[in-house]
């Protein structure tokens, strides 16, 4: 019996998706990010917008072996700053998806802001940042 899953470029696409969603709604709704939200420590929905990107950027940034971008310091005033940083994250994994060398299977060691320092399989670590992303949309 053949179980249903889903390919990397399945899972991203269905990311895209979901935040295509988000940025048109904020871009025609920009107060929206200042609404009230007390999801993940976050003050407003716009900071939870840019705590999923910047996590993201993050492990993008960890797969790909580059020093982990500032979480403090990116950008997240408006809709368009806060999905650039997305759109940033997205090219470094395309980058990724695109190395047919490169060993998705390998376990790397890497910090997190909650639970100290983990290690995992990069296959494990591309889908947790896309399926993070989706999690807290629906929070939204």
């Amino acid at each position: 019996m053949s179980l249903p899953s889903l390919t990397a470029p399945e899972l991203i696409a269905w990311n895209q998706f979901t935040t295509q969603k988000w940025r048109d709604f904020t871009t025609a709704n920009p107060k929206v990010l200042d609404l009230p939200c007390d999801v993940f420590g976050t003050a407003t929905c716009g900071g939870l917008l840019r705590h999923i990107v910047a996590s993201e950027l993050r492990y993008a940034d960890l797969l790909a072996g580059l020093p982990a971008a500032d979480y403090a310091n990116l950008p997240g005033a408006t809709s368009q700053e806060i999905f650039a940083t997305h759109d940033r994250a997205l090219r470094i994994l395309d980058a990724l998806l695109q190395n047919t060398t490169f060993d998705w299977d390998r376990k790397i060691e890497f910090p997190t802001l909650t639970a100290g320092r983990r290690r995992a399989p990069r296959r494990a670590i591309l889908f947790h940042c896309m399926l993070h992303g989706i999690r807290h949309y629906a929070q939204l």
